[in-house]
This record gives structure tokens, sequence and C-alpha cells, in this order.
């Protein structure tokens, strides 16, 4: 089962040992004071104690370096089939102490980083991608060996409940099919966003900022949207049935690839795969839910 999408390190989620070095300093101190003892030299005793005492306040210190560490996945950014998904983890901490030397298991950029009291640091952990859907973000570790390097300490591994959605890959650029003939039968051209002037409607979230009738907002106190019909010659619909193959996972590629290249050209375009169908629109909102539907088909779905 998942954690979730934000959780804080307590004394059951780190782990520590001695390091190559951290046996080393055990060993010449044990070693120390079996001299000492044969010769009875208080000095060499004291010099025992004191690098006993250090070796256990550096246990402390690497233990508490990671104790109380706050770790919180960010929603990760879209990519397409074979691009990197990189899924954003904010660390924090709770307290005034800073937790500094901190390791991060398959980060982007594997450095030493540190975390200040009230300056959360943002982390991005990499992972490869092969095919559309949903990719969650891998289990991962956070290490330190603070402050002398004689102990290492680990957390255990984590599993935040965050995902990142794949896009299918575009494939090669083909001609737009016949919108025409792929219209579905009884589908209005009404659009907030098209040519000719038709009337005002009610302001919804979503709607471009450019069409708003601002001037209409001292009178009503409502912001009114000013309505358009989209031409014909700039509306295309792009349907699974008629996307060319062979095979789902071809046809999927070319509908991401009609979908960015009619974005680009300012068009407006729906997208029927099978029961869902999706109204003509443009912009990058628009975009995104066509190229969301089809990372996610079979499912029927709308991620709007």
């Amino acid at each position: 089962m998942a954690d979730p999408v934000s959780i804080m390190f307590h004394r059951r989620y780190v782990y520590m040992l001695p390091t190559g070095p951290g046996f080393l300093f055990g060993f010449s101190t044990l070693a120390m004071l079996l001299v000492a003892t044969n010769y009875s030299n208080g000095l060499a005793h004291g010099f025992c104690f004191l690098l006993a005492g250090v070796v256990i306040v550096s246990m402390l210190y690497t233990q508490r370096n990671l104790q109380g560490l706050t770790v919180s996945a960010v929603p990760a950014a879209p990519v397409f089939a074979g691009q990197r998904a990189c899924f954003p983890l904010m660390f924090s901490t709770f307290d005034q102490v800073p937790r500094l030397s901190l390791w991060l298991e398959k980060d982007a950029h594997p450095v030493a980083f540190s975390v200040q009291p009230g300056q959360p640091v943002r982390r991005n952990v990499s992972v490869s991608t092969t095919r559309r859907g949903r990719v969650p973000i891998p289990a991962v570790r956070v290490a330190s060996a603070y402050p002398l390097g004689l102990f290492f300490a680990w957390s255990r591994r984590i599993e935040l409940a965050r995902d990142c959605v794949v896009f299918p890959e575009p494939s090669a650029p083909l001609p737009f099919p016949d919108f025409q003939a792929d219209l579905p039968v009884g589908s209005g051209v009404v659009r907030s966003d098209g040519d000719d002037f038709q009337g005002f409607r009610e302001y919804r979230v979503g709607d471009s900022y450019r069409h708003i009738d601002w001037k209409s907002l001292p009178r009503s106190n409502t912001l009114q949207v000013k309505i358009f019909a989209a031409s014909h010659d700039r509306e295309r619909w792009f349907d699974l049935v008629h996307a060319p193959g062979p095979g789902l996972e071809r046809q999927l590629s070319q509908l991401c690839r009609w979908i960015i290249d009619a974005e680009v050209q300012q068009l407006h375009y729906g997208l029927r795969l099978g029961p869902v169908v999706l109204a003509p629109g443009t912009g990058h909102s628009h975009k995104l839910r066509c190229l969301t539907l089809l990372a996610l088909y079979p499912l029927t779905i709308d991620p709007a």
C-alpha cells in the first residue's frame, strides 16, 4: 500500500550502520584502549574515552539528521513516451535544526543537498518511460553520513501516492483526416473562440481572457464571454477509427501527432475514442485533455 503524498521520518523510518572509516576508527580506539590498559597510562585512557565520546555523539547527530525530515510529492508534469519522467519532491523540516549533506536515491542531479529551517528544498526523481499510461513515482531512500562520516544513516524505501501521465510517442507527420467525413451528427459549431460573433454567455472557468466582455461587468456584476462561430475550414475531428495503423499503439501515436500539429496551427479540433467524445476546442488545456485521453485509453473517463 502506498504512503500518502507527504511523510515525515520518525525513528522507525531511519536505519544506521558504521561506515568503513567508522569501523577503522572504532578498531583503532579499541587498540589504543588495550595499549593504555597494558601500560596503565592515564593520559592514553583519557584520550580513548574522548574518542569513544566522539563516536557516540556522531551516532546521535547522524540519526537526528534524518529524523524529523518531511518529504512531500509534487504533481509531475506529463511527458511523452521515450522521455524521462521527473517527479518533484519537496524536503522540509518542522523544527529549527538544519539537515545537512543529504543524498536522494535516483536523484536527477545526484549531489548532496541541505535543508534549512523554513526553506523547503526541491529535488527531482527521474525515471525513463517506454510506453504510455500512468507511471508511479519510484520508491526512493534518503541517506546521510553527516557529520563525520563514521556512520551511514538511510531511510526505509518510501512510496508516495503520485504518478506521471505518459502520452503516446508522436508518430511521423501525416495529412489531417477529412473533417467533413468525421464530423459527428448533431455537433454544433458555436464556440467561444471562433471567427464570427454570435452573442454573449456567462463566464466559465477555462474561458479565454481575450473574449471576456469587461465592459459588461459594471452593469451586471457578472463576467460575460463573447461567443463566436467556428469556421469549418479551421475545425478538425480526430477519430480512432480513422487513424492509420497497424495496431492500436500506432493509431494512438498518429492521433497524438495530429493533435500536436492542430494545436500548432491553432485549429479547432475534437477527439473521439469510441464512446468518449471531446468537443472541438483549442488551447493548451484542451490539448492536455486530448493527450491524457490518449494516454489512458481504453479508460473512458474524461480527465476534466
